[in-house]
């Protein structure tokens, strides 16, 4: 009885405190409760700078009895012989005569019980065993046993284009929509879904912000993009788990106008006026690795960094002295499988496609670099059912036979570049089934450098004018591949 009444007399003194100090209210919004039999679709309304729920409609879709006291003013809970009791603008609510404190008060207005939705988490778990799920500043949560696969969102500016690209742990669909000159809805046919980050701005020409939306109950990611969009293009990757959203620019504007007066030309053609004579035009540089994957590891660097270092100084080569348009197919820490990769070359109608990687040997002196190319046939010799797809040698597709003797002859360039930039070191011209290479429809190659075991190659390899020397070198070599005969444009 003491402590009943010391519990009345705290509530009291809430009640008092909640109904002076006044309320500060916010917008209602969607909130969406998924459970394993459906989901529960509610206004959420922000209370005091706290997210309130309507209490009855959860209740009642759990099938929970209870009594609303209209005279007490206080909403009694009852499952399996236990009981909750809530008092109107109180934070302490009572659990088998247990009282607990919540971050704020039950609310009752207009014939209506307002939660803070710490009350699911700390009362009704409790009393129905079911566990409910959130996460501070989202506006979803998940009962139960309900599975929520992650989803993963980054976008980066590639050249020309900007890409979006989404991963998720399960399988799903996108379905692109487009009503807004200024929006775009990417509409996904699982729910519910998990984001791992709820909303992020990316600013360029093309788009300025990326949100998931459930607030239906249905998955959706909109993009606020600006009026240069011409079109958004999706590929899907790794069994439909990766998608990429590429935005494409409008062309330009073609205007007729007089002929310029005619000037002298100038004493060296720039590289834009350069880039339209050459059939390579469009190259996918891919940094070998990312994410869990390192690859292999020297003393003092991976991998994984080392490509993606050597793959940016590339790049701006290649657009400095060629003005080609260059894209990587990751600009950061990322994991990627092969067939991923190789469908960013073939996803942007690429005319040349390069892995690059470094080499590991165990003996410590040994320093040699290889120029890999798919080996001719390779696939006859294996047996289907003996296959891992995530081997590295793998005989998957034959896309890259088209352009293998292009391949060939690009492989033999680059030797050559690679061996008068580099006198002393040794780049052999090699085949093997790569699985990176195996599905590529374009003339590509896979470039290992150097051994990071080996101390003395290990410091050069993370040289700075070593790189630029590198890039320099397979730059010359893009330049005369793509005057060759065995170079095709798209």
């Amino acid at each position: 009885m003491k402590a009943t009444r010391i519990a009345l007399l705290l509530a009291a003194f809430g009640a008092a405190v909640f109904i002076f100090g006044g309320w500060i209210r916010a917008a209602d919004t969607n909130f969406p409760i998924y459970f394993p039999d459906g989901k529960l679709i509610l206004k959420a309304e922000g209370v005091n700078r706290s997210v309130y729920l309507p209490l009855r409609p959860i209740i009642e879709h759990i099938g929970l009895p209870y009594t609303d006291a209209l005279a007490l003013e206080t909403l009694t809970i009852r499952s399996a012989g236990n009981r909750l009791v809530v008092t109107r603008n109180s934070a302490l609510i009572s659990y088998n005569d247990q009282i607990i404190f919540l971050p704020g008060p039950m609310l009752r207005e207009d014939n209506r019980w307002l939660a803070p939705i710490e009350f699911l988490t700390m009362g009704l778990t409790r009393i129905t065993g079911t566990e409910f799920r959130y996460r501070p500043g989202v506006s979803r949560m998940f009962a139960g046993a309900v599975e929520a696969p992650e989803l993963e969102m980054n976008a980066q500016t590639l050249g020309p284009i900007t890409r979006l690209t989404i991963r998720c742990g399960v399988p799903i669909h996108l379905d692109v929509k487009r009503d807004d000159p200024l929006k775009a809805i990417l509409a996904i046919d699982r729910s519910p879904l998990d984001p791992a980050r709820e909303r992020f701005d990316h600013r360029d020409r093309l788009l300025r912000s990326v949100a998931f939306d459930d607030s239906d109950g249905e998955s959706k990611i909109v993009l606020d993009i600006t009026r240069e969009v011409s079109d958004l293009r999706v590929t899907s990757a790794d069994n439909n788990r990766v998608f990429f959203v590429d935005l494409l620019r409008k062309r330009e504007a073609i205007t007729e106008a007089a002929p310029p007066a005619v000037e002298p030309p100038p004493a060296a053609a720039k590289p834009d006026a350069l880039a339209a004579e050459r059939k390579v035009r469009v190259i996918v540089i891919d940094p070998g690795h990312g994410g869990m994957d390192t690859g292999t590891k020297g003393t003092t660097i991976a991998e994984k960094d080392l490509t993606l270092t050597l793959a940016r100084k590339l790049r701006t080569a290649l657009q400095t002295r060629l003005g080609a348009t260059v894209l990587l197919t990751r600009d950061s820490d990322v994991a990627m499988d092969n067939e991923a990769r190789s469908a960013v070359a073939n996803n942007n109608q690429a005319n040349l496609f390069i892995s690059l990687h470094t080499g590991y040997s165990a003996n410590k002196l040994a320093s040699d670099s290889s120029v890999f190319v798919m080996k001719e046939d390779f696939g006859d010799s294996f047996a289907p059912a003996s296959i891992s797809r995530d081997q590295l040698f793998l005989p998957w597709y034959h896309g890259y036979s088209s352009h293998r003797q292009g391949s060939g002859a690009a492989a033999n360039i680059l030797q050559e570049e690679l061996s008068k930039g580099f006198p002393g070191w040794k780049f052999l011209v090699r085949t093997a089934p790569l699985a990176v290479l195996s599905s590529a429809t374009m003339p590509s190659l896979l470039i290992e450098i150097g051994n990071l075991d080996n101390a003395v190659n290990a410091q050069t390899l993370v040289d700075n004018g070593f790189q630029s020397r590198v890039a320099n070198a397979i730059v010359d070599a893009v330049q005369r591949f793509s005057e060759s005969p065995q170079a095709s444009a798209n």
